[in-house]
């Protein structure tokens, strides 16, 4: 019998949610469904019974799946400003966004004591510092693999929309592999350079990649790069654990 409740953390999108359940500070498991499907919820819950929510979310505010989610139990909205484990030093912390804070206390979490860049490759891509003394820095926001993409064929009239390759080659031989290459390693270059810039900046800086392209580029960037999928998930819970609630 379990003594320690679940807590029930989700990571609300425009179109998908992450969720996840920790006991104490193991997380038990993870599942993503549609946001705002109260049936995909309850099937992920089967026969769990959290003791209490948090949610961040990116999209825009829904008072009814709040209050859904009230009636499973207490449930608590965090966000870019709200109390952490990491100081910050973000001159307008009521607009950063609650996924990127989570990045930096999941990430400062794994390296306590070192300074640490936290990359979630998502619809964009976000880059996030916390110093050694454990300040949120702030960070840089760039278009995802997916944005580049649709940019490029939304804005020219003849270059067609190209999907990820699992092995794109650095010279394109045609349009398609051409664009393939400009989105891939476009993004690769631009990781290497940040990366490279930061930890003169921060010497002994941990990176730490998530998101649904981050193992993809944790495997192009290659040594010394950590790859984490639940790491806004982990970092979400911290902080809930670090409210008290």
């Amino acid at each position: 019998m379990h003594t320690i409740p679940l807590d029930l953390v989700l990571d609300v999108g425009n179109t998908r949610t992450k969720a996840a359940l920790f006991r104490g500070q193991r997380l038990v498991r993870a599942g993503v469904m549609r946001s705002g499907d109260g049936g995909a919820l309850k099937e992920f819950l089967g026969e769990d019974h959290p003791g209490r929510i948090a949610f961040g979310s990116v999209a825009a505010p829904d008072p009814k799946w709040e209050a859904h989610l009230r009636t499973i139990a207490p449930t608590f909205l965090l966000s870019g400003g709200s109390s952490a484990p990491v100081r910050s030093a973000y001159a307008t912390p009521l607009t950063l966004g609650v996924d990127r804070l989570a990045n930096a206390v999941g990430a400062k979490g794994m390296f306590p004591g070192r300074p640490v860049l936290a990359i979630d490759l998502g619809t964009c891509i976000t880059y996030d510092v916390v110093s050694a003394e454990g300040v949120y820095q702030g960070g840089a926001i760039s278009p995802g693999m997916t944005m580049r993409s649709r940019a490029m064929n939304a804005y020219s009239a003849r270059l067609p929309l190209v999907a990820a390759l699992a092995d794109t080659a650095l010279i394109g031989v045609d349009t398609e592999t051409s664009l393939a290459s400009g989105v891939h390693f476009g993004i690769v270059h631009e990781l290497q350079g940040y990366i490279h810039h930061l930890a003169h900046q921060y010497p002994g800086m941990a990176v730490v990649l998530t998101g649904g392209d981050g193992l993809r580029f944790a495997r192009a960037l290659k040594s010394g790069i950590f790859a984490h999928p639940f790491l806004t998930l982990e970092g979400l819970h911290a902080i809930l654990l670090h409210q008290g609630h």
